[in-house]
């Protein structure tokens, strides 16, 4: 059982192929300004957002490169269903700090560094304070405690990178945001895919096309509070979706 069906991510692929919906996609990303970057990796700590244009575009990316795809998804698995336990860096980096998906890296990597660093550390406050009620969402409702190491994580922001031009204003970001939610209607108007409409992380939507939402969040839930099934089931589940 999967939330996000095989069959319905070829017909997404088909039908983004067919309307061009990945050329749009490109061309967004080319309207994007470029920047210096160092390449030290530390910002690719997180399941970053994504649209579901670029989900079925790094899917398809995958698809041709089997094994590859295998070694994301293993990654990804430990890291989803870990998550309440250790920080894992994103599962898309390699040893080398290397983006295994940079042709095809969603948008929200390709803006970091480009934000204002105000608006920036206004938003991490943000984030941290969201972690801190979840985690005592998760502490009132299932019992244990959520990693503190995970909670007040903070990718700091980047003082080494250097925009071509400037630094973008939350409008600017928004803009290119808005015309992926825009890719993404063209495919959620026809009809040919069954998951909700809502924020998805890169990892819940690989984790979602392998497994039964609720399922998944149910396991993850026990292997975060029972050490001794921990590697046994998160093994288990390699086996059976690998």
């Amino acid at each position: 059982m999967t939330s996000i069906k095989k069959n319905h991510i070829v017909n997404c692929i088909n039908y983004a192929n067919e309307n061009k919906l990945f050329d749009r996609l490109n061309n967004i990303y080319k309207e994007l300004p470029s920047g210096d970057c160092s390449g030290c990796g530390n910002c690719c700590m997180e399941s970053v957002g994504i649209n579901l244009i670029e989900f079925i575009n790094i899917y398809k990316f995958l698809q041709d490169k089997p094994e590859l795809k295998n070694i994301c998804l293993d990654k990804i698995i430990d890291y989803y269903f870990l998550e309440y336990i250790e920080k894992n860096p994103c599962p898309f980096k390699d040893e080398y700090n290397r983006c295994m998906i940079y042709e095809v890296r969603p948008l929200n990597c390709r803006l970091f560094g480009h934000w204002k660093k105000e608006d920036y550390n206004k938003n991490l406050a943000n984030v941290t304070k969201r972690n801190i009620e979840y985690r005592d969402l998760i502490k009132s409702k299932y019992g244990f405690d959520i990693s503190d190491k995970v909670v007040n994580y903070k990718i700091n922001y980047c003082e080494s990178f250097v925009p071509e031009y400037k630094y973008l204003s939350k409008s600017q970001r928004l803009e290119f945001a808005d015309k992926l939610m825009t890719l993404d209607s063209n495919i959620y108007a026809k009809g040919i895919i069954d998951i909700d409409f809502k924020d998805r992380g890169i990892v819940e939507y690989f984790i979602d096309a392998l497994l039964n939402e609720k399922i998944s969040y149910n396991i993850k839930i026990r292997v975060s509070k029972d050490y001794e099934i921990r590697n046994r089931t998160i093994n288990r589940l390699k086996r059976i979706l690998l």
